[in-house]
């Protein structure tokens, strides 16, 4: 795999900022391209100016669903920094745990569903393609025995998908199945592995640099090729070190055949 098209979930490094610092590293590190999050309320004079700095371009970037209550700010902020994918990453905040956001009856996803898709149209009319990232909690099938994800995608044809291979993964689902039903409308993907089956996939600590798991990369990267995925970006939840999880990572990927 070509080192340049290996994006970086920048919300991997958070806990590390300055972002300059950050993104000089990945400049060092061969990476060209980074996917931003919290688009609505970045900085973006300080982003347009540590990017042009070391020449890094962001071609994608993750916004809370609340943020689609005004899109033209999104709009707006995407065309100032060349964004095209713009993907909201998980339903309307609810509970005090992460994991409530998920916790919704068949219905209520079909809601959600519906509602985003609603803005497919605004952001097409301003050359952009809007996106839904998945968790794993998309993938525990509901009483009727539908999927979530499928609540939401079958709403209109028009909403993208990044699916995020590690979490459908800690899903318990086959990456490759959902990669071919989605075929057409994959966007973008994130590269997530674990260190062991055995272990709580949705614990943090669990998750390892690419390569270093137990995720068949070279089948699901080969079965990616066949959709119009452009957006191949690392991401690891918690890193406790993000240079050696990207060095590690990297390298594997550049090594990999595929």
């Amino acid at each position: 795999m070509n080192k340049k098209d290996i994006s970086f979930q920048l919300y991997t490094a958070r806990n590390f900022q300055p972002y300059d610092k950050i993104l000089n590293y990945f400049s060092d590190c061969g990476i060209v391209n980074i996917e931003l999050f919290g688009l609505e309320s970045i900085n973006i004079e300080n982003f347009t100016s540590i990017m042009e700095k070391f020449n890094i371009t962001v071609k994608s970037s993750h916004f809370s669903f609340e943020a689609l209550e005004n899109p033209s700010n999104i709009i707006k902020r995407a065309k100032t920094l060349n964004i095209e994918y713009l993907i909201v990453p998980a339903p309307p905040v609810k509970g005090n745990e992460f994991k409530d956001q998920f916790s919704m009856t068949e219905d209520e996803w079909i809601i959600f569903g519906k509602n985003l898709s609603s803005y497919t149209s605004i952001f097409e009319d301003s050359g952009l393609k809007l996106g839904y990232h998945n968790h794993s909690f998309e993938f525990r099938p509901l009483p009727t025995g539908k999927f979530p994800i499928e609540c939401i995608m079958e709403q209109n044809e028009n909403l993208k998908f990044e699916i995020d291979l590690g979490w459908t993964v800690a899903g318990k689902a086959d990456p490759i199945f959902w990669i071919k039903k989605y075929a057409s409308r994959i966007i973008a993907c994130h590269l997530k592995d674990f260190s062991s089956s055995d272990k709580n996939l949705l614990d943090y600590d669990s998750q390892c640099a690419i390569g270093e798991g137990f995720i068949d990369w070279k089948s699901i990267l080969n079965e990616i090729k066949n959709t119009n995925c452009k957006i191949f970006a690392l991401e690891h939840d918690d890193p406790k070190d993000y240079k050696e999880y990207i060095s590690k990572s990297l390298n594997f990927l550049s090594n990999l055949e595929v």
